[in-house]
């Protein structure tokens, strides 16, 4: 007995520590920034990640590799003491189904270690970090769930032209698979089985932003390319954090597309690259006037909510 118990003690200490450094983390302001796939996400966490008080990196692919799994694992162990609860003890009872707030406890629980763990790869392991956030496109779709287990949490969320996000997303995901295939009769099938996901995306945003507006900051990658100092301070301020003028020039300086790039201006384009042209506008160099009408006839509703020209 003796020796069970001395074997057991310092994992039960090692798990008390653990939790508070969750709560640690907990208790600073968490953010999730989201948007379509080549929105400007990767730039918007670059942009955010440069201040002193700030950590967010990205991917940590919270939805489709730690909710979802989560979902299944809990209810097929649910299932599987149900069935034993039935067959072997029918008499006593039983052991107890886990409910739906399991995984929800487990997926707070394993967002809050990957937020603790990225946070203290920062130089001063994390001690001077007010906001703590993560990128993944789909975070505009699990944020509601994020708000529900993190109810301080705030999402940060980007949309671009979704012409651009196609044509970008064509160049990133189809043609530079395969650059020596002509590609172009899967072109307009890309764009209508995209479409979807698209609206659905954008949709999402809206209605967070109009559940709880002080929750939801909208940007759009074409009025950050505009007045990119200027929304990134708005942004600072949204995290509760310095929005000082030199601060904001430095992480403005820090996430240029020529940095990003490796050295390149924006506007020159490399069609293999992750950071490919960083302008607006292009996808008329991708997609043709029937693609056009297509998205349009789709998506056209969101063109004013944004401010862009159709």
């Amino acid at each position: 007995m003796n020796a069970v118990t001395h074997a057991a003690a310092p994992v039960a200490l090692d798990m008390t520590r653990r939790l508070d450094r969750l709560r640690d983390v907990a208790e600073r302001q968490l953010f999730f920034v989201g948007g379509a796939p080549r929105s400007g996400t990767t730039w918007l966490q670059h942009l955010l990640d440069g201040h002193p008080e700030i950590s967010c990196r990205g991917e940590g692919l919270f939805w489709q590799h730690l909710a979802l799994p989560l979902q299944a694992m809990v209810k097929d162990r649910g299932v599987a003491i149900a069935g034993k609860n039935e067959q072997l003890f029918a008499h006593t009872g039983g052991y107890p189904i886990p409910g739906d707030e399991d995984c929800e406890l487990l997926l707070g629980t394993g967002i809050l270690a990957a937020l603790d763990r990225q946070m203290r790869l920062r130089p001063d392991g994390g001690a001077g970090c007010r906001a703590v956030g993560e990128k993944t496109p789909e975070n505009v779709f699990l944020f509601p769930r994020l708000k529900h287990l993190l109810p301080d949490a705030r999402l940060i969320a980007i949309a671009r032209d979704p012409r651009d996000v196609l044509a970008s997303a064509w160049h990133a995901f189809i043609q530079r698979v395969h650059p020596d295939q002509d590609m172009s009769a899967r072109k307009p099938e890309f764009v209508r089985m995209s479409l979807d996901a698209m609206d659905d995306g954008a949709r999402s945003m809206f209605r967070i932003a109009a559940a709880d507006p002080r929750s939801c900051l909208l940007l759009t990658y074409e009025g950050l390319l505009r007045d990119t100092a200027g929304l990134l301070a708005g942004a600072f301020r949204f995290l509760g954090v310095s929005d000082d003028p030199e601060i904001t020039a430095q992480c403005v300086e820090r996430s240029s597309f020529e940095r990003l790039s490796g050295g390149r201006a924006r506007g020159v384009e490399r069609s293999d690259a992750f950071m490919r042209r960083g302008t607006t506008g292009g996808w008329r160099d991708t997609l043709d006037e029937d693609m056009n009408a297509v998205i349009l006839a789709r998506l056209g509703w969101m063109f004013p909510r944004f401010g862009w020209e159709p």
